[in-house]
């Protein structure tokens, strides 16, 4: 009960079907038609009753004037007397009333220029009931009714009363009647039509407009969304509109997924046989150099220190393009982890170690802030040193100008941060979303798979990692770990 006092009579008829919805307002309108009818015809018809009887009263009126002149002993009769009586009452409808003798001579009249004539009165249609003798004539356009009544006063006739009515006063009240009615018919007419046109425009326009989402929906835009009200059929079929939509939405964006899935897959593929075949010649190529290195060496120390600076620099290109088909290799094949106790801070010693020529060929100032000194964590000792070089990297190739790097790596009893911020170039925000997709790379040199591959490893370890940047002002890389195996 508490609940339907919360539940608006708006609300509560917005959820009936719509089938139940048209039936309600049908009636409503049926039953609002035949009370304004019902209330202006009787209106009507009590009008004219009421005229009816005020004209029949006039009527008895008349004739009681008549009887009382006529039969009076102590006054003479005067069409002076008769006249102001007429005149008194006021009747509507009456023009004239005069008393004849028996011979149908007028001896009085409340119209003088009457007396002294005979009464021949030439109706067009005559009716007689009883003694009462009643005529219908027109007269100047007018139809006139006549009643001739005798007055009899024990078995004498003492004369008779002439009545003359105007019957168009009675024409004029009929029609006024019919006019009404007419008018009262129009009016529920016209509200009956309003409100069709209402529930019309109502219950097409959503219709309407669910017809133009369907249409941009079939030209491929997926963007439109129905408004939802109410539970009946057409908020059930906005409702379903919408589901199609995100149903169709989803679909797509499988087969987007599916389409990038395979067009990797194939890239995966070609790289793999790629990265096999360049591996062996870059062997020979490593153990050439370094067989060069000992043979052709001079004893001139300024020809020596170039001979090895540029014999550093081709091993160290060899060494990134082995890196590289390690990475292609490694990126398509299930990562077997090799769990061990070890220290975060140590890992990334060994890969600033590994990085310092180019660090200081740059002039790359870098900090670290660890309280992981003695504290270790579970995790493969090569997986994460190649994590922590990609991230390394990365900034090294944001920073060809010089800059900074801090390192903050912090151990807690569930968790292990490492975050890696450098002073580069950043990456523009419409990248930022595609940065963990394989081969997407903005650099000229990369393959795009560092950061891929960073992403898989540290997912496979329950962890997780997130960058942030800013163009022009630098990146955030932070990874998160959990200290106790198994907790993810």
């Amino acid at each position: 009960m508490s609940l339907l006092k919360h539940i608006s009579p708006f609300t509560y008829f917005n959820n009936l079907s719509l089938k139940t919805k048209l039936l309600l307002m049908m009636l409503f309108l049926s039953f609002s038609s035949i009370g304004l009818l019902f209330f202006f015809y009787a209106r009507a018809e009590s009008f004219l009753i009421t005229e009816i009887k005020r004209h029949t009263d006039e009527l008895s009126a008349a004739i009681q004037i008549s009887v009382e002149q006529m039969t009076r002993t102590d006054e003479e009769i005067t069409d002076e007397k008769l006249k102001e009586y007429v005149e008194t009452l006021k009747k509507k409808g009456i023009r004239d009333i005069s008393i004849l003798n028996n011979e149908k001579e007028i001896i009085a009249s409340s119209n003088p220029g009457l007396i002294g004539k005979t009464l021949d009165i030439k109706g067009d249609k005559v009716k007689t009931s009883g003694n009462v003798q009643e005529y219908l004539k027109n007269i100047e356009g007018y139809r006139n009714y006549d009643i001739l009544l005798p007055v009899v006063v024990g078995d004498e006739q003492l004369g008779y009363i002439h009545i003359t009515m105007k019957l168009d006063d009675f024409a004029n009240l009929l029609r006024t009647n019919h006019l009404k009615r007419l008018i009262s018919t129009s009016f529920v007419f016209v509200i009956g039509i309003a409100v069709s046109i209402f529930l019309s425009m109502k219950y097409t326009q959503p219709i309407h407009k669910l017809v133009k989402a369907v249409q941009k929906v079939a030209s491929g835009d997926l963007t439109e969304i129905m408004e939802v009200k109410g539970r009946d059929e057409i908020g059930e079929l906005n409702k379903s509109f919408n589901e199609m939509v995100k149903s169709l939405k989803n679909m797509r964006e499988m087969e987007e997924r599916l389409r990038k899935a395979e067009h990797l897959s194939k890239i995966g593929q070609l790289a793999s046989g790629i990265a096999h075949e360049i591996r062996n010649p870059l062997n020979f190529v490593n153990l050439s150099i370094d067989h060069l290195r000992v043979k052709y060496i001079t004893d001139d120390p300024k020809d020596k220190e170039e001979f090895n600076r540029i014999i550093s620099n081709i091993k160290e290109e060899i060494q990134r393009l082995n890196s590289m088909v390690d990475n292609f290799l490694n990126y398509g094949k299930p990562i077997k982890l090799k769990i061990q106790m070890l220290s975060l801070t140590d890992i990334m010693k060994e890969v600033i170690a590994l990085a310092d020529e180019k660090l200081t060929e740059q002039r790359i100032k870098i900090q670290m802030n660890s309280n992981s000194d003695i504290q270790k964590i579970p995790a493969d000792s090569q997986q994460i040193k190649t994590c922590f070089m990609n991230l390394i990297i990365n900034s090294i190739q944001a920073m060809p100008n010089g800059g900074k790097i801090e390192i903050d790596i912090f151990v807690s009893s569930s968790r292990a941060s490492i975050t890696v911020k450098d002073t580069g170039i950043g990456i523009e925000a419409e990248n930022i979303p595609k940065i963990f997709e394989p081969y997407f790379t903005t650099k000229e040199s990369g393959i795009g798979l560092g950061l891929a591959l960073t992403k898989r490893i540290v997912e496979e370890h329950g962890g997780s990692i997130n960058i942030t940047s800013e163009n022009g002002k630098g990146t955030i890389a932070a990874i998160e770990l959990p200290v106790v195996r198994g907790v993810g």
